[in-house]
């Protein structure tokens, strides 16, 4: 997959999340199998402002040349989907969350393998002086 498509599909599942989590925190926490109580609802709107601060991140990365910035964004999303992933797998294999934390985990595992696995994009061509 070309990078820049993987980088708008991640900022536009990063921004959903976003929105989700901002607007009906309740509802995600209950579907997930835990209780809504104050302080879940706070963490999920604290994780919602870090997806919106990725989404932005990914959408800007996403119409970029190659560069090392751009290199640098996307093994930082190795890493934050990778430890999602696992994170999201340890939440239902424990039964801290129901199965639906298995479509989480599997969403997270998708994005890392296609930021670590990207096809490279040629690089632009630079005119030596």
């Amino acid at each position: 997959m070309k990078p820049s498509v993987l980088f708008s599909a991640y900022a536009a599942a990063a921004l959903i999340i976003c929105a989700n989590f901002l607007a009906i925190p309740g509802f995600w926490i209950t579907l997930y199998g835990a209780r809504a109580d104050a302080q879940a609802v706070f963490l999920y709107r604290l994780i919602a402002a870090l997806f919106g601060g990725i989404a932005a991140l990914s959408w800007a990365a996403r119409g970029e040349a190659s560069s090392s910035g751009r290199e640098a964004i996307a093994r930082g999303l190795v890493v934050v989907n990778g430890l999602a992933a696992v994170v999201g797998v340890v939440g239902a294999v424990s039964g801290v969350y129901n199965q639906f934390a298995w479509g989480a985990a599997g969403m997270f595992a998708l994005f890392t393998l296609g930021f670590a696995l990207r096809s490279p994009e040629p690089r632009p061509a630079v005119e030596s002086a």
